[in-house]
């Protein structure tokens, strides 16, 4: 019984080869010892029944092993010393249990020192937000009809908008006023290329600090309109320069509809008789509508 139960165990080893072959010694209760041979790498094996001499060298191996090796893998190890004929083997049990957490590493380096803490930064960054919540509370759509600077009233001539080219005579620069819908409604370069203007002339400096957009009027047509655009302003044409933010030319943000209107807030109010927009990107064709918000709204 001690004998069956013994070859049991060893049959638990796993036997791996230089030839990349692996074996297992198993004893049955017919008593036949059996050597499994890997014959590829799919996990394909074939069965020799071992020769006499070798049973008889494992048996007596086993009665005289036994008794002073300390575990079954020295016994293992004992047999297969017996027979290299396949190229030297080892004996390897399963893996084991993981053992107990080793010992704590040492504390790493200490890392460079981050920047300093600028409160006033921070504060002049949340008054700006503050600041542009405040604009946005003080004029909604009701309030536009006072703050606006006279493109959508016509108290601003149809002399003093102008632009780079007009897609046409309906597409003019005159009829880029907001919310106008006689023709097309809207104004178009003759190509929608970056670089691309419109102009308008406020006939003397104002404060001002916004503008506000359309796309271009056309219910039973394609609608078209302009998504992002910069706008430079100043005292006379030869000076406009471009409202910056963050040490860059502002992106503000246009249309994503034909009709919606949509502010775009300066940075701070600037003092300019003339306000030019640049679009920079549109939807299928550079169209617009537009008004200037004057900076001392009620």
């Amino acid at each position: 019984m001690m004998f069956t139960r013994a070859w049991r165990n060893v049959y638990k080893y796993h036997l791996p080869c230089s030839k990349s072959r692996l074996a297992a010694l198993h004893f049955t209760k017919y008593n036949f010892l059996q050597l499994y041979h890997r014959r590829s790498a799919v996990g394909l094996y074939s069965i020799e029944v071992m020769s006499l001499p070798k049973v008889l060298i494992a048996i007596y191996l086993f009665d005289s092993a036994y008794g002073y090796h300390q575990n079954v893998l020295d016994f293992c190890s004992t047999v297969m010393d017996a027979d290299r004929s396949d190229g030297g083997c080892t004996c390897i049990g399963r893996t084991g249990k993981s053992g107990s957490p080793g010992p704590r590493g040492r504390k790493g380096v200490k890392g460079d020192k981050g920047d300093e803490f600028d409160a006033s930064r921070l504060m002049s960054q949340l008054n700006v937000l503050k600041n542009k919540v405040e604009r946005m509370e003080k004029i909604p759509e009701v309030a536009l009809h006072y703050c606006l600077m006279g493109m959508k009233s016509g108290a601003i001539p149809d002399s003093s908008i102008s632009s780079s080219t007009d897609h046409n005579v309906i597409h003019a620069a005159k009829f880029a006023r907001l919310d106008m819908d006689s023709a097309v409604g809207a104004w178009c370069p003759r190509t929608t290329t970056v670089g691309q203007w419109i102009q308008v002339d406020l006939g003397s400096s104002q404060l001002i600090n916004a503008t506000i957009t359309q796309g271009r009027a056309d219910p039973g047509g394609v609608p078209y309109w302009v998504k992002t655009y910069k706008v430079a302003c100043g005292i006379t044409e030869a000076n406009l320069s471009m409202i910056r933010e963050g040490g860059r030319d502002k992106i503000f943000q246009g249309n994503s509809g034909a009709t919606r209107k949509v502010i775009g807030w300066f940075p701070e109010p600037m003092t300019c008789r003339y306000v030019r927009l640049y679009p920079q990107t549109w939807e299928r064709f550079m169209c617009l509508r537009m008004d200037i918000l004057q900076a001392n709204c009620p």
